[in-house]
C-alpha cells in the first residue's frame, strides 16, 4: 500500500501541474479565475512552473520546444534538486532501457558503469563483449561520449548515449591512471549471463580448485534471472566439487535486492537476511525461507567495486559467520532505490530506504571490511598489476578454504534481532508497479 500511495502522490502532482496550466490559459481567455475557498500553499508553488511555461511558450526564440520537453525537464529537475545521485527521473526510452538491462538483454558495448564523485566510472566490462575486446577496464573514467563531456552527467543519460543500434560505433574518451585514451567500440546485442563458473579462470587456478575439490562461482550482477541461474550453478558445483566454494563478488555493482536475497537464501538457514529502514524509521525484514542446503566452507571475494546488492549478500554471510570475506573494503552503498512506473511510460528511481545487515550494521559510505585483507584498490592500476592483485586474492581465498578443510569445523553463531514495530515481508520485487533495486539497476550500476 505504501507504494500505491507514493504512486498516487506522484500522479497527483503531474495532474496538478496540468490543471494549473489549463486553468491559466482558460482564465486568460475568460478574463476571470474562479475564486478559491481557501489558500492552497501547494497550488501557489506551482504558479512558478505555470508562469515559466507561459514565458517559454510566448517568448522563447525556438518555437519547436514542446510541452513534453518542459514537463520532463521539470520532473528531472525536481529529482536532481535533491542532490542524490541515485534518485533520478527516466523518460520513456531510458525507462525501457532500464527494464531491458534488468532482464539481461540489451544493445550496447557490455560495460557496467557508475557515478563516482560526479564522474562516469567503469565498474567492469562483461566478458566476451565489445567493451572487453576493446580493453576497457575497471576504474577507467569515461570523460567523453561521442564528444559530449560526462562530468556531472546523469547516469541514465550516459547509458543512453553509450547504447545504440547493433553495428554502430560509440567513441569514448577515457582516463586511465592519469593518461587520456580514445577508444571506439562497435555496439552489439548483449546477452549478459549473471553467473559464471571456473571456466573464466586460468589453468593453474582451476587445477588447484580441482585438487582441493572446491568450486568457484562468480556473480557479475543481480538481475531478474540471477537467483535461478545461481541455484542451478550451485547444484552443479556442489556435485563435482563438494568440499567448499569460492564465491566471487568482485566488481559486482549490485542490482535487484530480491535477486541478492534469493542467492543468500541458498546459504542462510534461518533468521533475517537484510532489513530496510524507511524515512519513518519503520524496519522491514526479509527472512530466510529455510530452504538453504549448502553447509560447506565458503570464501567470498570482494573489492572496492563490490556494492549494494552484492554487499547485502556478503554482509549476510559475514554476520552469520557462514563465509570468510577476502579482498579489500567494499564500496559502501547501503541505500535502496524503489523504481516507480509513471504515466506515459516514464519512470523514477527514488531512494526510499537504508538497509542493515542481519547484525544491524549500516554500511553506507563505510563498506564491509574483509576478514582477510589482500591486495589494493584497482583504480588507476595497469592491467598487469590488476591481474596480480586478483590472482593473489583468489590464492588467499583458496588458502583460507584449505585451512578450514584441514581443521575442525567452525560453528555457526546465530544472529537474533528484536524487531519491534516491524513489518515482516520479502524486501524488493514488483509490488503495485514498484521494484526495488539495491542500486540501480541504484545503486544498480547501469549496463551499457
Amino acid at each position: 500500500m505504501r507504494h500505491q500511495r507514493v504512486l498516487a502522490a506522484v500522479g497527483a502532482a503531474v495532474l496538478l501541474v496540468g490543471t494549473f496550466l489549463v486553468g491559466y490559459r482558460a482564465g486568460a481567455v475568460r478574463g476571470a479565475a474562479p475564486p478559491a475557498a481557501r489558500p492552497d500553499p501547494t497550488a501557489a508553488q506551482f504558479v512558478l512552473l505555470r508562469d515559466l511555461q507561459r514565458l517559454v511558450e510566448t517568448r522563447y526564440i525556438d518555437r519547436r520546444t514542446t510541452s513534453q520537453q518542459l514537463l520532463y525537464g521539470a520532473a528531472r529537475g525536481m529529482l536532481e534538486a535533491l542532490g542524490d545521485p541515485y534518485t533520478r527521473f527516466m523518460e520513456p526510452r531510458a525507462y525501457r532501457e532500464f527494464q531491458d538491462a534488468s532482464a539481461g538483454v540489451f544493445s550496447g558495448i557490455g560495460i557496467m558503469i557508475e557515478l563516482k564523485d560526479g564522474e562516469v566510472v567503469v565498474v567492469s566490462p562483461m566478458p566476451g563483449t565489445p567493451a572487453a575486446r576493446a580493453g576497457l577496464a575497471a576504474g577507467d573514467r569515461i570523460v567523453e561520449i561521442d564528444g559530449r563531456p560526462t562530468r556531472e552527467m546523469a547516469l541514465q543519460r550516459a547509458v543512453s548515449l553509450i547504447r545504440g543500434a547493433p553495428g554502430t560505433a560509440v567513441r569514448l574518451r577515457i582516463v586511465r591512471a592519469g593518461r587520456p585514451l580514445a577508444v571506439t567500440v562497435t555496439r552489439q546485442v548483449v546477452h549478459a549471463p549473471s553467473v559464471e563458473g571456473e571456466e573464466v579462470l586460468d589453468p593453474a587456478a582451476r587445477a588447484r580448485l580441482h585438487r582441493l575439490r572446491v568450486g568457484y562461482l562468480r556473480i557479475l550482477m543481480f538481475d531478474q534471472t540471477t537467483a535461478d541461474e545461481f541455484r542451478r550453478a550451485l547444484r552443479e558445483v556442489a556435485a563435482r566439487a563438494p568440499r567448499g566454494l569460492v564465491l566471487d563478488l568482485r566488481d559486482n555493482g549490485g542490482g535487484l535486492v530480491d535477486a541478492a536475497i534469493g542467492v543468500a537464501d541458498e546459504f542462510v538457514p534461518s533468521g533475517p537476511i537484510v532489513s530496510t529502514v524507511d524515512r519513518n524509521g519503520v524496519r522491514t525484514s526479509a527472512y530466510a525461507t529455510g530452504a538453504a542446503r549448502y553447509r560447506r566452507p565458503i570464501a567470498v571475494l570482494v573489492n572496492e567495486y563490490t556494492a549494494s546488492a552484492s554487499e547485502i549478500l556478503a554482509g549476510a554471510l559475514q554476520d552469520d559467520r557462514l563465509a570468510t570475506l577476502v579482498g579489500v573494503r567494499t564500496f559502501g552503498k547501503g541505500i535502496v532505490q524503489t523504481v516507480f512506473s509513471l504515466p506515459g511510460g516514464a519512470g523514477a528511481a527514488i531512494t526510499t530506504d537504508q538497509y542493515l545487515t542481519p547484525a544491524g550494521r549500516s554500511i553506507h559510505r563505510t563498506g564491509l571490511a574483509p576478514d582477510v585483507a589482500v591486495g589494493a584498490r584497482l583504480e588507476g592500476k595497469p592491467p598487469a598489476e590488476v591481474r596480480r592483485i586478483r590472482d593473489a586474492q583468489l590464492g588467499r581465498a583458496l588458502d583460507v578454504l584449505e585451512r578450514r578443510l584441514a581443521g575442525p569445523a567452525r560453528p555457526r553463531t546465530g544472529v537474533s534481532m528484536c524487531l519491534d514495530a516491524t513489518r515482516v515481508r520479502g524486501v524488493g520485487g514488483s509490488q503495485t508497479g514498484a521494484t526495488r533495486g539495491g542500486g540501480g539497476c541504484g545503486w544498480q550500476p547501469r549496463r551499457s
